[in-house]
């Protein structure tokens, strides 16, 4: 899971319904800097009209269509070129593009 990937949401939550976003709905990842184990989700209409984005837990996801974007794109693409920062989720590891790990346990985004 990393930007631009198609992404469905897995759970309501209080926190997405304030946005209006609930189970099911599909969006795009648009931003990965990892805050809070979360990815930044944009949401449009049939149409391809902004509806929202919102912060979603990455638990809370599942990838519906991988984007084709490489590692070195998405560094070319960064503000400031800092692997450190930008994020990707493989195999259950939060991943930096570094490679370094954020949590100990797969799947476990809390360890």
């Amino acid at each position: 899971m990393k930007i631009y990937d198609e992404v469905r949401v897995l759970k309501d939550k209080k926190e997405y319904e304030k946005y209006n976003i609930h189970k099911g709905d599909v969006g795009t990842i648009w931003f990965s800097e990892i805050r809070y184990n979360c990815f930044d989700v944009l949401f449009e209409d049939k149409d391809g009209r902004y509806i929202t984005d919102c912060s979603i837990h990455i638990e809370d996801l599942e990838v519906v269509k991988e984007s084709d974007i490489t590692d070195q794109e998405i560094m070319e693409g960064l503000p400031t070129p800092d692997p450190h920062w930008w994020c990707k989720v493989e195999n259950g590891y939060i991943l930096n593009l570094l490679g370094e790990k954020k949590n100990k346990i797969p799947y476990d985004y809390n360890s």
